[in-house]
């Protein structure tokens, strides 16, 4: 492998003048003796030392990717098409601004705090962190930090990047009443974040005309249950009563819809479906899943922005980025 040593020699300076070209201190190198260096530098490929770099310039131009739950329904988090499909955007986002992106296990708050030091990372864009462990990061770690669907008790200041969720539920609660399913169902994972918001605004939707949603509509599907299909095996005479599910997420739509089949239940013949998101598999599932669109891969691109703004110590006028949401209607519902 080539040296700095060796390219110094070929062009005829010490060592410590390439070093400063390659690290940018420039003000007393001649621009003649900076091209030369540069091309001499591509031509033999010269890769520098990370550590070197990081020491000189107090950045290491890399961004984490903190993942707060190392699964999400039952696979690897990287598998769900959310992560990988905003990973994919915010890798593209980073390289076109010289960065990397590493990602890290959120799991443990002082595994976070010792690689984000270790690697001097710039900024870290949060994944399923609980405010708990978003408060004892922050008074631990001095970085910069946008949470992604984030939602805080009041008072607690924080950058986050999100959808309408609120409007992507009255979106589904709306379509659903207007097709005369005016007993769905909503089923989530949590009766909190961004499940409660898609909730709420299906609650208001359902509620047209003077109607009352209680809570006995609104399910929840322990994310961490083993036999799903016992789950609907015993509550199929409640689910074919409401002739809706209304799912706060497409995995969940989808996997219920997998395990009705199983059990007999036409859909949507017998029980209409959706689901939220629109991920990549909702137009491949059968029948092809009605649901609520966001666009990941602007989110990823919003996030980026924002933790770069942060860094760069720029202006910002919206702490808290919530992107709009559409209803995509497929073959999943049929009107009551």
């Amino acid at each position: 492998m080539v040296t700095l040593q060796d390219i110094a020699d070929k062009v005829g300076v010490s060592r410590t003048t390439v070093s400063n070209v390659l690290h940018g201190n420039t003000k007393r190198v001649s621009k003649q003796t900076m091209d030369k260096i540069s091309k001499i530098l591509e031509q033999e490929g010269y890769v520098p030392n990370m550590g070197s770099l990081i020491m000189t310039k107090n950045s290491s131009r890399i961004i984490g990717l903190t993942l707060g739950s190392s699964t999400f329904h039952h696979m690897h988090a990287l598998q769900t098409p959310f992560i990988s499909e905003f990973l994919s955007k915010l890798q593209l986002e980073a390289e076109s601004h010289g960065y990397y992106v590493m990602i890290i296990s959120g799991k443990e708050v002082s595994s976070v705090v010792d690689i984000a030091s270790r690697w001097n990372i710039d900024g870290l864009i949060l994944f399923a962190f609980s405010e708990e462990k978003y408060r004892l990061l922050t008074q631990k770690l001095n970085k910069s930090m946008v949470l992604i669907d984030y939602y805080p008790s009041k008072g607690f200041f924080h950058y986050n990047v999100g959808i309408d969720d609120y409007s992507g539920g009255y979106l589904i609660g709306d379509y659903l009443y207007n097709n005369n399913h005016k007993s769905a169902l909503f089923i989530a994972e949590t009766k909190k974040d961004s499940d409660y918001q898609r909730w709420l605004g299906f609650k208001d939707a359902q509620e047209q005309n003077g109607e009352i949603c209680t809570s006995y509509r609104y399910n929840i599907l322990n994310p961490h249950l083993s036999d799903v299909k016992s789950y609907y095996q015993t509550n199929l005479e409640k689910f074919i009563e409401a002739r809706a599910l209304a799912f706060s997420s497409d995995y969940r739509a989808m996997e219920a819809m997998q395990n009705l089949f199983q059990l007999g239940v036409n859909i949507p013949d017998d029980i209409s479906i959706t689901g939220f998101d629109d991920s990549l598999y909702c137009k491949f599932a059968r029948p092809a899943l009605t649901t609520i669109k966001q666009n990941v891969r602007l989110k990823a691109q919003l996030a980026f922005s924002q933790l770069l703004k942060i860094i760069n110590n720029e202006l910002i006028t919206e702490a808290s980025i919530h992107s709009p949401v559409e209803l995509v209607i497929r073959n999943s519902v049929k009107p009551y």
